[in-house]
């Protein structure tokens, strides 16, 4: 089950001292840049060893926590008060039937996902960054959600360039 939280997996303190909606654009560029290379090397297929998901599973892993991120964050923003829970990111890949997608079809859903995650977070002021909701049983504000999001897919790509290419 999706337990991320930033003590176990350190993605917040990647943007320390960058502001959230800076951190959630220039991740961009720097995800395109990884993806264009496991383009060229023509490994989105690939997965490192038994068990381990392809590059294909990984990058729809992140398209699917960027739309579930980005909507706790809008839930935390509107007050809503409906109680928020992990995932379980494994049945999600299982069925997400990644491998079956055009890498390009992934690049472009991704890169306009993460476009609008911008525009979503720009859209926030400083009151509505500082509110905090339980998401299962931690607490989140909506600019650490951001960070989350931003530091997650920086993660991923990190690990695509340690142990996929």
């Amino acid at each position: 089950m999706n337990t991320i939280n930033d003590d176990n997996y350190n993605y917040t303190s990647i943007y320390d001292g960058i502001e959230v909606v800076d951190a959630l654009q220039t991740r961009i560029a720097d995800i395109k840049k990884t993806l264009i290379i496991v383009t060229e090397l023509d490994k989105w297929d690939y997965a490192y060893a038994d068990g381990k998901w392809t590059i294909k599973e990984m990058i729809q892993h992140c398209i699917d926590c960027e739309r579930i991120f980005s909507y706790r964050a809008q839930h935390i923003a509107r007050e809503d008060s409906q109680t928020l829970n992990f995932f379980d990111e494994n049945a999600y890949v299982l069925t997400s039937n990644a491998n079956e997608r055009k890498p390009e079809e992934l690049i472009k859903e991704w890169t306009n996902l993460m476009k609008a995650t911008y525009f979503q977070f720009e859209s926030f002021n400083d009151e509505t960054l500082n509110k905090i909701a339980k998401v299962g049983d931690q607490e989140f504000s909506v600019e650490k959600i951001g960070y989350v999001m931003a530091g997650h897919s920086i993660h991923h790509m990190n690990v695509i360039n340690e142990r996929y290419l």
